[in-house]
């Protein structure tokens, strides 16, 4: 709402096209570098220059705060067309989608994600995913803006009320229709193995025979659960290819009939080379079991070098990153509570896999994650919370994994329904909950973002028609 109120005096004003940008680019330089803190907080073994965590998170919030700043360009150009109650949900919410785009995509942030601990709310994102719920947040604001203002204030008034009491009732009735009954009992292992130890190359088989005390702790657990799961590279080695390490995983899962999915690194020789992936596979009891999944989406500078594809001496430039190859496809795992399907960490931010998946016969999600890097920062939260819409958009059950926390368990429709501490060694045994209806967002996708994208161009073309019009001469 300040950001309303400085825009609609910016554009009374007849602000040039500078004083636009200008005002969304201070809006997204604060708003970003305070929300990504944590990059400053990085662990030293995520980077291997540890000083360049800094200029990093200036150098991240100075480029997200673009966007912004083209956010209120946009806005402000297309409220010389039409008011500005209407031009500014429809510009931000397409140049969200255009910052959530492209290699260097990064749709953390979108506002919609901010309603993940109202489940009522949450049930939006069935219909339109996160950027119906983001679309629905700007026009609340730019409904109590205009209730604020002078004019129009009692209409305005009784528009912002029925678009909170409206969704709030239908989620609330959706949550009431939610299937009450669950599915089998899974086991979700935390290790909490710090980065230093993980990634040194000295302690694999400690970090292996953690994982598998915890998980024959589990075990033991009364109703047994039917899979065991462990986080993103949970052993920090190339579980599959190293024998010995294959072996006691074998060992383990025909031993105790149960089958374990992990995270794992990865390589194959191909012709073009060694290949190496960020994977996660299936361990069966009976040793057969489909190919791992490799990771589709990398992080930018984390995992790969953008645009490495197009410029290769871009890998050359040692900055930290892992250099891993990216997957090219999606992987279903089968399994007592029915056939699954992988997101490795970041890939979770993008609710276009998740969709896929579901649509390929997915009926659950499992997330392996990795958030040690960030330490305790609030990263960890954000990051979790935006599993939760994954579940609502797609009325999944979802399994999230991770290595330190958050590990938890989220219904069909986003609400946590186990959860073990953050930064602790623990086991989290918890019934599956049962999948919903499918989802007119499942059906038809990102049609919210479209909308914006339609009315910015008949905003835009519209008043370019205007323009060009000729007008009768006067007298």
């Amino acid at each position: 709402m300040p950001l309303l109120v400085a825009l609609d005096s910016a554009v009374r004003a007849q602000a040039g096209k500078r004083a636009l940008f200008a005002l969304g680019y201070a809006y997204g330089l604060a708003f970003f570098a305070i929300d990504m803190h944590w990059i400053a907080r990085l662990s030293n073994v995520a980077i291997t220059v540890p000083w360049l965590k800094y200029p990093a998170w200036l150098a991240a919030s100075a480029y997200l705060a673009l966007f912004g700043g083209l956010a209120t360009l946009l806005a402000g150009w297309l409220a010389r067309r039409a008011p500005l109650a209407f031009a500014f949900p429809a510009a931000f919410l397409t140049i969200e989608e255009w910052r959530a785009s492209g290699e260097l995509g990064f749709p953390w942030f979108q506002p919609g994600y901010s309603q993940a601990a109202f489940p009522r709310l949450l049930q939006m994102a069935s219909l339109g995913g996160v950027t119906l719920v983001t679309l629905w947040l700007l026009a609340l604001n730019v409904l109590v803006w205009r209730a604020l203002a002078a004019r129009g204030r009692s209409l305005a008034t009784l528009g912002a009320l029925l678009a909170f009491a409206l969704p709030w009732a239908w989620g609330q009735r959706a949550l009431d229709a939610a299937p009450k009954d669950v599915g089998p009992t899974i086991a979700l292992v935390q290790g909490d193995i710090p980065g230093e130890i993980k990634w040194s190359g000295n302690h694999q088989g400690e970090i292996l025979a953690k994982f598998l005390e915890l998980s024959h702790d589990a075990l033991a657990h009364e109703p047994r659960p039917a899979l065991v799961i462990w986080p993103e590279t949970a052993t920090g080695s190339y579980l599959r290819k190293q024998l010995d390490q294959a072996i006691d995983v074998a060992t383990f899962v025909a031993g105790e009939r149960v089958p374990v999915f992990t995270g794992m690194a990865d390589y194959a020789v191909t012709p073009h080379g060694l290949r190496v992936y960020n994977a996660a596979g299936l361990f069966t009891p009976e040793g057969a079991a489909p190919p791992p999944y490799e990771k589709r989406h990398l992080v930018p500078f984390g995992e790969r070098m953008p645009f490495e594809w197009l410029i290769p001496a871009l890998g050359k430039l040692e900055l930290g990153q892992a250099e891993w190859t990216p997957g090219d496809s999606a992987v279903r795992f089968p399994s007592a509570a029915g056939p699954f399907s992988c997101l490795i960490c970041f890939e979770s931010i993008f609710p276009n896999l998740a969709r896929g998946d579901v649509r390929r016969g997915a009926t659950w999600l499992v997330i392996v994650t990795n958030d040690e890097w960030f330490g305790r920062s609030a990263a960890i939260a954000q990051h979790a919370d935006m599993a939760a819409f994954r579940a609502v958009e797609n009325h999944v059950p979802i399994a999230r994994c991770a290595n330190t926390g958050r590990t938890e368990v989220i219904d069909a429709y986003g609400r946590v329904r186990a959860r073990v501490p953050e930064f602790r060694e623990a086991t989290l045994i918890a019934p599956l909950p049962r999948r919903g209806p499918v989802t007119w967002y499942s059906r038809v996708g990102d049609w919210p973002g479209a909308l914006a994208l339609a009315a910015v161009l008949v905003l835009a073309l519209g008043g370019a028609a205007g323009a060009l019009t000729p007008r009768e001469p006067r007298g």
